[in-house]
């Protein structure tokens, strides 16, 4: 029997914001985007002993400048980050590996330790279905094979897309259902995240489910990717839905 499948909000955060955390927000995980924090064994050890002191959940992402919309604060290579994926614990985090894209700075992780997202980003407008299913083929493929954990789900594709008019949003959104359906029915514990970036898809951030995705991310108060929603205005808008 396949379980129900809860909307999970994932907050994104630079380094301020992230070490000001007093508690932890009301959201499923927090996503350390490494490009946007100064690299060094000091900021690794301060991001451990904050996720200690939160009890938190974190997706581990550090994003190259064409997949980003925001100008980096550190290049990291992976000696930079050695020794915050060795301190992890193992099954409660998940690893962003862009799917189109050399992940070099997590070569050295030992992804047994953790759920893996396979993102891909167009900021170029929409996929089309046949480069979806060419993703979703790929990653199903290696969802078999992944880790178990404790985590929602095992393997996630995430699927982000700069659509240029209302017309491709409507269309990725049918093509997003389309995935979605395919994931749902698949044999895996495989996850789904679809997301529309920009103007066009503020709707889709707020109820994602509307376009079969099982994650939406949010933002504090700066946007970190075109047409990022707050978290306050997310959880206002579904408690009134």
């Amino acid at each position: 029997m396949k379980k129900e499948r809860e909307t999970q909000v994932v907050l994104t955060l630079d380094q301020e914001e992230f070490f000001s955390l007093e508690e932890m927000p009301p959201v499923q995980f927090l996503e350390i985007r490494l490009d946007l924090f100064l690299k060094g064994r000091e900021t690794q050890k301060r991001i451990l002993e904050k996720i200690e002191k939160l009890n938190a959940r974190i997706v581990l992402t550090y994003r190259q400048p064409e997949d980003s919309s925001l100008e980096s604060r550190s290049v990291w290579n992976s000696d930079d980050v050695t020794f915050l994926l060795d301190q992890l614990r193992s099954g409660i985090h998940y690893l962003d590996l862009e799917l189109d894209k050399d992940n070099s700075i997590f070569q050295s992780a030992d992804e047994t330790k953790f759920g893996i997202i396979r993102s891909v980003h167009s900021f170029k407008g929409i996929l089309n279905l046949d480069e979806c299913l060419f993703y979703y083929r790929n990653v199903l493929e290696e969802s078999f094979a992944s880790a178990k954990t404790t985590l929602p789900f095992d393997c996630v594709l995430k699927l982000a897309v700069l659509p240029a008019s209302p017309a491709d949003a409507e269309s990725f959104s049918q093509i997003s259902l389309e995935i979605a359906k395919r994931v749902r029915k698949s044999d895996s514990n495989l996850g789904y995240c679809g997301i529309i970036m920009g103007e066009f898809g503020k709707e889709f951030r707020i109820f994602p489910e509307k376009i079969g995705s099982d994650f939406t991310y949010a933002c504090l108060q700066n946007a970190k990717a075109p047409g990022q929603v707050s978290l306050n205005e997310i959880l206002k808008q579904r408690s009134v839905s």
